[in-house]
């Protein structure tokens, strides 16, 4: 498989590689630990690959959610649903919007079959219901568990992770009330702006400070998702 940047595709070589005489087979997607990478790492083959997992489920759940209780449909949600979609959601979700858009509404059907809820019910009614959050809250919640590790636990995290917690205070010596944000770096391409690294500081520097504060992951876990609830229509990412 060869990496390279969306502009560079038609210019790529032809790779004639081999081991022990061996052919090696160029690919456009691969498997590896379960999550589908493409030569664009847009996530695009993954994300339909996820999407055809859940959509067997859709005519089952129909049929139990006429005889089985609410408790129950909600255990079939966490148990068969959920996972899924919560594996590598912190690889697959970075990405555009777009992409997301047909497994944002599957899960959001299914949501509706078990719950008995009419079309007009309103998304966040759905999500609130199970104590859950959309696909793309679900993604900064994923994200910003990692940046909290980051930021109060670095010492406990593989290298690559500890040189990412380069605050503003380690850059400066302006007594600012972002001081004690990450440092972000200027990044121009789309990629640089989707790295892992620029991604947490970026979430993590548009937390209300409150929240920023505090050190425990359990207590940090149980108010963000309070408060990315709360502000599931406000809580935007820029660049």
């Amino acid at each position: 498989m060869v990496f390279s940047p969306k502009i560079y595709n038609n210019m790529r070589p032809n790779l004639n590689l081999t081991i022990n005489n061996s052919a090696i087979i160029r690919v456009n997607v691969t498997k590896y630990l379960g999550i589908l990478i493409d030569e664009n790492l847009n996530w695009k083959a993954h994300i339909e690959d996820v999407c055809l997992s859940l959509r067997k489920y859709v005519g089952v759940f129909y049929k139990l959610s006429l005889k089985l209780p609410a408790k129950i449909l909600r255990m079939l949600y966490f148990s068969l649903i959920y996972p899924r979609i919560l594996y590598c959601i912190e690889i697959y979700a970075n990405t555009y919007m777009t992409y997301l858009h047909d497994l944002i509404i599957l899960n959001n059907r299914i949501l509706r079959i078990l719950q008995h809820k009419p079309l007009s019910t309103h998304i966040n009614d759905l999500y609130i219901s199970f104590n859950s959050l959309p696909i793309n809250l679900l993604f900064h919640q994923q994200m910003l568990l990692h940046a909290h590790s980051i930021y109060y636990n670095s010492s406990k995290l593989p290298d690559i992770f500890k040189n990412q917690r380069q605050l503003n205070s380690d850059i400066h010596n302006y007594d600012t009330r972002s001081s004690q944000d990450f440092h972000r770096l200027s990044m121009n391409s789309s990629f640089g702006k989707r790295s892992s690294s620029n991604m947490c500081a970026k979430l993590w520097n548009m937390l209300p400070a409150n929240i920023k504060s505090i050190g425990n992951q359990s207590t940090f876990k149980k108010l963000l998702k309070q408060y990315l609830q709360s502000n599931n229509n406000s809580f935007i990412t820029g660049d």
